[in-house]
């Protein structure tokens, strides 16, 4: 992100925003990210791979009496090896700024902005910059808070992509800390994408994606039939329908959510087998939350066109 043009201003009623925990100024914040891409080889071509970086700050800097958070990355979930410096950070009226390793200085979000003004992506590598609009602005309530979402208009470059960018004020995008500063389109066709499982600040846990089962995940799974302790799904990728076989024989919970993590259905079974039609689906990726009451399971499936 470049630089902002206003071409509108909405009032929203400030009773909506609660007392937002802001990420960008304190120095214990984290943020796990979950990239799930195809991982398949001459043996095994339909593997599919979750692997997670968690984003942290580790001390500051002064550059011109101004304070910035020094960022770094690492696949360790305990941020503690194999740190790789990312840049600086720094926060001032809901805004947050970006040095990065060339020392070049960005605006990387500004959460005050409303429906209509647009922000400089550049896309691919800057391959195809864009100006996207502000689309809609709400709320999403986080322990008892409410903080200010905004979402974007997609690219006008689009095949069978989608950019799906979101911001949660002082928590950044829902694809990462650094995502406006290095967008990518996510494929529609295959596994594809880079989502924020867990934030941490203040000393606490904040926020969890509740498509996700833990904050931090790093597996690789074969999508011809999942298998989830008592729980067989097939086949993975589908077009119409699935079949869920519940081995353990134990009522449970099934929730199926978007890549956004809203809730498309939900219901409550018994059957030792169950087909579920999904004809409905637009084809995508989507996820399969199980509660059984003794443990909760996420996976994630495809449906093909």
């Amino acid at each position: 992100m470049k630089t902002t043009i206003i071409l509108s201003i909405l009032l929203l009623p400030s009773i909506l925003w609660g007392q937002v925990i802001n990420h960008f100024d304190h120095v214990d914040s984290k943020w796990n990210v979950a990239t799930t891409y195809p991982a398949g080889n001459p043996q095994n071509p339909n593997f599919v791979a979750t692997t997670t970086t968690v984003f942290g700050f580790q001390g500051d800097t002064l550059i011109n009496s101004e304070q910035w958070f020094k960022l770094y990355s690492t696949n360790d979930s305990l941020f503690q090896n194999n740190l790789l410096y990312r840049g600086l950070l720094r926060e001032e009226n809901n805004q947050v700024f970006y040095i990065d390793t060339l020392n070049q200085l960005n605006t990387l979000y500004n959460f005050s902005l409303n429906v209509g003004d647009s922000v400089l992506f550049d896309l691919d590598n800057g391959m195809y910059p864009e100006w996207l609009q502000v689309v809609n602005v709400d709320s999403i309530q986080i322990n008892g808070d409410y903080y200010r979402r905004l979402k974007f208009a997609e690219p006008t470059m689009t095949a069978f992509d989608e950019l799906n960018e979101q911001w949660i004020e002082g928590i950044g995008s829902i694809h990462g800390p650094l995502f406006p500063n290095f967008p990518v389109k996510f494929s529609q066709e295959i596994p594809d994408s880079m989502l924020v499982t867990c934030t941490f600040s203040y000393n606490q846990h904040v926020w969890m994606h509740p498509s996700y089962p833990s904050c931090y995940v790093n597996i690789v799974l074969s999508v011809e039939k999942l298998e989830l302790y008592d729980f067989k799904i097939y086949p993975n990728p589908f077009t119409d329908r699935i079949q869920i076989e519940n081995t353990g024989l134990q009522p449970y919970e099934l929730t199926i959510l978007n890549s956004l993590g809203q809730t498309i259905k939900q219901m409550q079974l018994n059957n030792d087998h169950q087909a579920l039609e999904l004809t409905e689906l637009k084809a995508g990726i989507y996820f399969i939350r199980i509660n059984n009451r003794v443990k909760v399971m996420t996976i994630k499936i495809i449906k093909k066109h």
